[in-house]
């Protein structure tokens, strides 16, 4: 996992890292492992017990294997081969004094047998039942058509004895809420808008999913943070809503989370409904956008636009001309980090609007910066039907001229 990850020896690593890597086994096996388990597995914290059967399997098939059991296979196929192939061995047998040496080639061979042996026994006597996953009930409706949005889980694992249920309401791995085995109903709010997975797990291996569309009514306006317990929705008043533009000034926010200092705090509009006229594989986005925050209100000065589909989005960021490293590109699923890409044509003078254009074409995807294309790529997953616009300013912006065709 280390080779895989490239990320340096695992007792380095970072609490981050661990939720990154929790982030990236999900995405690719379907099974949450908590970020506690990875870190006894992989030695950060003390671990006396035996990994469960889940928890292995998840983790070579995440490092390619098929399962725990050919993983063992393949392990004890390459030490057979290094312990034929050690030189002293052969250098005994070429030398006449082989005797010894066969014996105790004999004792490798038999440790060897006997180990993967234990590690069978260990891991795979215990045979888990298998879920029936035809079996599986797994369906959810919203309360009402407005912010905020209480939707209702119902689900039934049938007969099936589980140890552990979970829901994961959105891609956000802290929406998990663990279950009682004996509930077949389950509530969440949702305080913002979206499209979101929403998956039914039973012993950290997900059995079911569906989609969760919370709409808006036209454009809503809402800050976020980190530092704010709950969302503040803002009012057509707030954001000078009019003619298909936007804005919030210095004296609302302030207002609204009581700090001129608007570091890591985002005004976001969310536009969350079907496009049916829209061809997702063939279509332009237009805009006129401005961050209007000082440098002193907002160090970086960020501005982004989403385009979410029902399998995809595609995430355009801009920002102050020095803070390109810390922005990330999104097409199509296919993440451009600033930290490993050159994306200094995304830093931008805020002093006036700019014109931001985003193209896709053919499963190539195109942005434009005041209709200079300063970046493009190619993606292999089609977007699916557009289902919703979010533009988002670190402090305070101005957004206009929205045009999507």
């Amino acid at each position: 996992m280390e080779a895989l990850l490239g990320w340096g020896d695992s007792d380095a690593w970072s609490n981050t890292d661990f939720e990154k890597l929790n982030e990236l086994i999900f995405e690719k096996t379907g099974v949450n492992i908590s970020i506690s388990t990875l870190k006894r597995v992989l030695g950060k914290v003390r671990y006396d017990s035996i990994p469960t059967t889940t928890t292995l399997n998840t983790l070579v098939q995440f490092a390619g294997y098929e399962s725990w059991r050919c993983f063992c296979t393949k392990q004890k196929q390459q030490l057979t081969q290094r312990t034929v192939s050690h030189p002293a061995i052969e250098k005994a047998t070429t030398t006449g004094r082989a005797k010894p040496f066969r014996k105790l080639y004999a004792a490798i061979l038999v440790v060897i047998v006997l180990g993967s042996v234990f590690l069978w026994m260990s891991f795979f006597s215990a045979k888990r039942p298998v879920i029936d996953r035809s079996k599986i009930k797994f369906t959810s409706r919203a309360v009402t058509d407005d912010l905020p949005n209480s939707v209702v889980f119902d689900y039934d694992i049938g007969d099936f004895k589980a140890d552990d249920i979970t829901i994961q309401q959105s891609w956000d791995p802290a929406r998990r809420e663990k279950l009682p085995l004996n509930q077949r109903r389950h509530t969440s709010i949702y305080y913002t808008p979206g499209y979101f997975n929403a998956r039914l797990l039973v012993n950290n291996t997900t059995v079911s999913q569906h989609d969760v569309y919370i709409k808006t009514k036209g454009w809503k306006g809402i800050v976020q943070s980190d530092a704010l317990t709950k969302p503040v929705y803002l009012n057509n008043a707030d954001i000078n809503g009019h003619d298909n533009s936007m804005e919030i000034t210095t004296p609302v926010l302030a207002s609204k989370v009581g700090t001129t200092v608007f570091n890591d705090i985002w005004t976001t509009f969310w536009n969350m409904h079907e496009f049916p006229n829209i061809n997702p594989t063939n279509f332009s986005f237009n805009t006129t956008i401005q961050n209007t925050t000082s440098k002193e209100g907002a160090i970086c000065r960020q501005a982004k636009v989403y385009i979410f589909s029902s399998d995809g989005f595609v995430q355009v960021p801009l920002c102050a001309i020095g803070c390109t490293s810390d922005i990330e590109l999104n097409i199509a699923n296919s993440a451009i980090s600033g930290k490993n890409h050159d994306l200094s044509a995304f830093g931008c003078d805020f002093s006036k609007p700019r014109n931001l254009g985003i193209v896709i074409k053919d499963k190539t995807g195109t942005v434009l910066l005041d209709d200079k294309s300063i970046f493009t790529t190619t993606f292999t997953k089609p977007l699916g039907r557009l289902v919703g616009l979010l533009v988002c300013f670190e402090g305070t912006g101005e957004i206009s001229a929205i045009d999507i065709k």
